[in-house]
């Protein structure tokens, strides 16, 4: 089932764990992403294998799910009082999400690579500075598409992007999937 063979993670800006664990401790505040800053939100659809046939239109159905519980998400945030963007507030429901993951015996100092914290991370700062959005899913990703260092982690995987820009030609890559490739990269501790 694609639901459960998924994984997302912020890719860009660098730090974030480090800034959402100094905001969560009061030593930084919100909004903790500066304006200008490229963000990409990545999402890979078969995190232990590869996307079958079968999972294809699967997993595209979820991305599609996904992209539009963002876009409510960040409406919901958009149109609300300026409170629920307030330092204070978010941080308090980032610590109640630790709590919870607490109460539910996760693992402590995940809270800052926490799903729901990175999507709503991802909601909050489109919603204060009205940024434009856009998600592109890719995939399944062919062997010839990929460097040999990052072939194993994402080879006939799906992966979809988000980034807080218009289009793909407002982010100033190459290609979208350019800091998701460095990022496996840099999990694998593969050298370029």
């Amino acid at each position: 089932m694609i639901v459960t063979d998924s994984y997302m993670a912020m890719v860009l800006p660098d730090g974030m764990a480090e800034r959402i664990s100094e905001f969560i401790a009061g030593k930084r505040n919100f909004p903790f992403i500066s304006r200008d800053e490229l963000v990409c939100m990545m999402y890979l659809y078969g995190k232990s294998g590869r996307v079958n046939e079968n999972e294809i239109e699967e997993a595209g159905k979820l991305a599609e799910r996904t992209a539009a519980q963002m876009g409510q998400d960040i409406d919901i945030y958009a149109n609300s009082s300026a409170g629920k963007l307030d330092s204070e507030y978010i941080r308090s429901k980032y610590i109640n999400r630790e709590l919870q993951l607490a109460v539910e015996k996760k693992a402590r100092g995940r809270i800052a690579s926490d799903p729901a914290i990175i999507s709503d991370c991802f909601a909050q700062h489109i919603a204060y500075y009205k940024q434009d959005y856009f998600f592109e899913l890719y995939g399944p990703l062919k062997d010839s598409e990929l460097t040999s260092d990052i072939r194993p982690a994402l080879a006939g995987r799906m992966v979809m992007v988000c980034y807080n820009r218009k289009g793909a030609q407002d982010t100033g890559l190459s290609h979208p999937l350019i800091p998701v490739y460095v990022w496996f990269r840099d999990q694998t501790g593969a050298k370029p």
